[in-house]
């Protein structure tokens, strides 16, 4: 296996290595062939997505020596500059830490320079919704009639945080989240190109555990691989680097709830803090399972396209059969008062224990009563 970290290895560098991000991409490739690329982007979007992957591939499909091209050769010094992020004429900018006025001053007398090794400059702004007010406002002008030579990309994850004058000069692409089975299959495809053994369950974990970003799928990948050495990667390995509590355990502690058998449940709230997880992962671990619950028995198993397998809609339909909706509704809510909680530093065990308590009260509030004989 490549000495590269995976997400250095296999970050795209052509339009067509992306996945999930069809609707940006062929706009974007449209674009390009028909010379109508705009002088301002917003790419917004959850972190991992590829917003700044995105804005660099479009960078060096213009400044590429053998181009401009759609798929940039890579090689040349233009290609590997910007692609490494060290590109003189491509800017990348954190916004988080530079985002006074004065830096967007700084930067309104570099932009009247025309572009040294390529054809156009570029401004990647990170975190773009960083900037202050006043700098922004010091932005809008430059953003609104940029020199010739100069294109602008802002890149967030909050474009509502962005001022509507500045949105109003720029074009929006909104990256997706990828679905965990286009992760699962991108995983899939990694592992077999690396000559890494692994179980597909335990792809399939990393996959769902990525909440959408390719960048942490492939995170939590190496991080498998590191972990197992020359061994499989297993689906209990993977629970073990990810620091994931095995589905099982939820679905035995909220079945026991419903039995209800008071002490197993604290039983089963004990082993998970003595196993060690980390107590928010636990909470939130919890509430997944809860709101799959939920999902699942409110669409009446009719949950294609949402991330469940058939084995799973089977286990949470079972489940829904003796957990109702409007219990596990109070359940869900009673989690988002523990997540409270827990920013006070209050004891996890206590608070999940409480939880076992309070549903049995409310379960038992809400079990009909059986009518009296005449």
């Amino acid at each position: 296996m490549s000495m590269n970290p995976l997400p250095n290895k296999y970050r795209p560098k052509k339009f067509t290595d992306m996945i999930g991000q069809e609707v940006v991409t062929k706009t974007l490739t449209n674009a390009f062939n028909s010379g109508n690329l705009h002088h301002a982007y917003i790419f917004e979007g959850q972190f991992g997505s590829g917003k700044t992957t995105s804005a660099r591939i479009l960078a060096a499909m213009e400044n590429c020596e053998e181009g401009p091209s759609l798929e940039p050769c890579g090689v040349c010094k233009n290609c590997k500059d910007i692609f490494a992020g060290k590109s003189y004429d491509v800017k990348e900018i954190d916004a988080a830490s530079n985002r006074g006025v004065d830096d967007v001053r700084d930067l309104k007398k570099e932009i009247a320079n025309c572009p040294i090794y390529s054809k156009t400059k570029y401004i990647i702004f990170d975190e773009a919704h960083s900037l202050t007010g006043i700098a922004a406002e010091a932005l809008l002008k430059s953003i609104e009639e940029p020199p010739p030579h100069v294109r602008f990309i802002l890149c967030t994850t909050e474009a509502f945080a962005l001022k509507p004058t500045i949105h109003s000069r720029c074009i929006v692409f909104t990256f997706n989240k990828v679905s965990w089975f286009e992760i699962c299959e991108h995983l899939v495809s990694i592992a077999k190109k690396e000559g890494v053994d692994a179980d597909e369950d335990a792809l399939k974990l990393i996959a769902k555990k990525s909440k959408g970003s390719v960048r942490d799928s492939l995170q939590n990948l190496q991080f498998a691989i590191d972990f197992c050495g020359e061994e499989k990667i297993t689906l209990d390995a993977v629970q073990q680097v990810l620091g994931v509590v095995d589905d099982s355990s939820y679905f035995e502690l909220i079945e026991t709830m419903m039995i209800p058998d008071v002490p197993k449940a604290m039983l089963l709230i004990n082993q998970l803090m003595v196993k060690g997880k980390n107590a928010e992962q636990i909470i939130k671990g919890l509430e997944e399972h809860l709101r799959n619950l939920l999902t699942i028995n409110a669409c009446r198993q009719k949950v294609e396209g949402l991330g469940f397998t058939e084995e799973e809609i089977k286990r949470y339909a079972h489940q829904g059969k003796i957990a109702p909706p409007i219990l596990v509704s109070f359940m869900l809510d009673m989690i988002i008062d523990i997540q409270r909680a827990l920013t006070y530093n209050m004891d996890t065990q206590y608070q999940l224990e409480n939880f076992v308590i309070k549903t049995l009260i409310e379960r038992a509030r809400q079990k009909p009563k059986p009518k009296k004989s005449q």
